[in-house]
């Protein structure tokens, strides 16, 4: 188990590195012109959100149960494995959206360009209560803008990008896709080292943190989220994951008796 640990360690901190780097970096914004750019890099946004995640969580479970005998084991891990990362990310991520960010209130950085740009009254926007009213707040705020192409940085706005941001109705910090993005990385990754005890198949475990970095910096280049909030909101995930590791439920019930530990 420690080495696993240590790889799991070495791994999030190399993750946490290239997420420092949109301190320091114009990542901010680039994504949202016109171009294939800002259709892949929602694409990469949109697996670590809501419909997203729970598709790459069944996958997942498919894939632990493939590693048992019977179907009857199978179904046993696949339900299991469901249960455990829908309770652990369901139950972090509505206190997150619902408490953490709701007790800070950070603005996000697209309102923040919205207000200072084009006039958008970002008070009024955050004192309404009900995210479907701000959305439908910020909707009529773009519909009233028809008359005239929203630009940043002089190019236009992809039409993809306004359509996101119109669902991006609550605070910034922290990052929701970080935290569950590398909450979910990690655990996944503590599960392949588990499994697999040759070392071709356990670099697969880099796998889920490409992901979780990638979703995270998707957050940044598309302007809904700042360099702090991606990089404390993977370092919250890491730390989560790393809490439930550490009272071995993984090992006790989801991994096969088998397994070499």
């Amino acid at each position: 188990m420690i080495l696993r640990i240590r790889l799991l360690l070495l791994i999030s901190f190399i993750c946490l590195l290239i997420l420092s780097s949109t301190f320091f970096l114009p990542y901010g914004f680039s994504v949202i012109h016109e171009g294939w750019l800002a259709t892949f890099w929602l694409l990469i946004s949109n697996t670590g959100g809501t419909i997203g995640v729970p598709l790459i969580t069944i996958l997942f479970c498919i894939l632990i149960s493939m590693h048992y005998k019977g179907w009857k084991s199978k179904l046993l891990v696949i339900t299991g494995a469901l249960v455990v990362f829908s309770l652990v990310l369901g139950v972090f991520a509505r206190v997150n959206e619902y408490f953490i960010k709701e007790q800070l209130k950070v603005e996000r950085p697209n309102i923040i360009f919205l207000h200072e740009s084009m006039g958008f009254d970002s008070e009024a926007f955050y004192n309404i209560e009900s995210k479907d009213e701000r959305r439908a707040f910020i909707e009529d705020f773009f519909n009233g803008q028809l008359s005239q192409v929203i630009m940043f940085d002089d190019e236009p706005l992809h039409p993809k990008v306004i359509t996101h941001w119109l669902h991006e109705t609550g605070y910034s910090f922290p990052s929701g896709h970080s935290v569950n993005a590398f909450l979910m990385a990690t655990l996944m990754a503590y599960i392949i080292l588990f499994i697999y005890s040759d070392f071709r198949r356990r670099l697969f475990f880099i796998l889920p943190f490409a992901w979780a970095t990638l979703v995270a910096l998707s957050r940044v280049l598309l302007g809904v989220h700042t360099a702090l909030d991606i990089s404390l909101g993977a370092a919250i995930g890491c730390l989560v994951a790393f809490l439930i590791i550490s009272t071995r439920l993984i090992d006790r019930h989801l991994m096969p008796k088998s397994v070499d530990a």
